[in-house]
């Protein structure tokens, strides 16, 4: 259960999601298979093992949730050869290139034919809402990920107000200060990865990874015009992550100090260790991000606000 890459969508001050009534919500929207002519499905699924486990598990103030998608797996070279060999029929037939709305027609026929014999793949995008500090984490740095998150519990509970974060300041700025000085927020240290872009040329790229940071050859980039764009950080010597310039946390790792407090989970019901990880996880993303949501003055975007 341990996330790995976090998005993050602020809600308003108001805004309360009470456990029980969330549960039915997304019951009334779980994730069920695609019909015959249906490319995909989304819906919510238990975050725990079994399938007959509920929807969602809250712990200390936070609310853990999966949504599931199926998708019909039909690569998109073998529905052209399906639509040329139509094309070629009507060719040999009537000895004319079919117009734009017969190979249309092609095209639905040769899905309709092809869809139903597809395999069909799962995939999954965990999240949780953290009360405290009215956040939803969600376990993805694609955008295209927390949109479909964002989307389907609205759609579920009919109104979540979430808003992508933003810094006050620049935050390639920030991060670009941090390297260069070596001074950062306290409860921070570098990292060993980082990112460099030259704004005036986005192909000019420096990346370091398993590297000394505050080594001089670094940090000349820094100095010489290139901005951070990505910084490897290690919060209070138990999370390490990098931060990028979209306010999302990658690489996400939790240190020896935190993976030793579960050894006694060892032999463990799978869904006991999941609830063990959850716990630990949320209490110490909780001041992680209150940290770094501090130190990186954010505020709300007013833009991609939701209804």
């Amino acid at each position: 259960m341990w996330f790995k890459n976090l998005s993050l969508m602020r809600l308003p001050a108001d805004f309360t999601l009470a456990a029980e009534p969330f549960e039915s919500a997304l019951a009334e929207h779980p994730l069920r298979s695609p019909g015959p002519l249906e490319m995909e499905t989304r819906g919510f699924l238990t975050p725990f093992t079994r399938e007959e486990a509920a929807l969602s598990h809250g712990s200390q103030d936070a609310l853990l949730f999966c949504l599931g998608q199926e998708s019909r797996m039909l690569p998109s070279s073998v529905l052209r050869d399906a639509v040329d060999a139509r094309i070629q029929e009507h060719e040999a037939k009537t000895g004319r290139k079919p117009g734009k709305r017969l190979r249309n027609d092609f095209r639905e026929a040769a899905l309709g034919e092809l869809l139903p014999r597809a395999f069909i793949k799962r995939s999954r995008v965990g999240a949780y809402w953290d009360g405290p500090s009215r956040l939803l984490v969600v376990d993805s740095s694609s955008d295209r990920n927390t949109e479909a998150v964002t989307t389907a519990v609205r759609e579920a509970i009919g109104s979540f107000p979430a808003r992508p974060l933003a810094s006050e300041a620049s935050l390639t700025l920030l991060l670009s200060e941090w390297l260069i000085s070596g001074e950062l927020p306290a409860g921070f240290e570098l990292g060993d990865e980082c990112e460099l872009k030259d704004p005036s040329d986005q192909t000019s790229v420096v990346r370091c990874r398993h590297h000394d940071l505050t080594a001089e050859e670094i940090r000349e980039h820094a100095r010489t015009g290139k901005q951070v764009t990505q910084l490897g950080l290690i919060y209070d010597g138990r999370i390490g992550f990098v931060l990028d310039a979209k306010l999302k946390l990658r690489k996400l790792s939790f240190l020896d100090i935190v993976a030793d407090k579960l050894d006694a989970q060892d032999g463990a019901d799978p869904d006991q260790i999941i609830d063990a990880e959850f716990v630990l996880m949320s209490l110490e993303l909780r001041r992680c991000l209150r940290a770094s949501t501090r130190s990186c003055a954010l505020s709300t975007s007013p833009i991609g606000a939701a209804p």
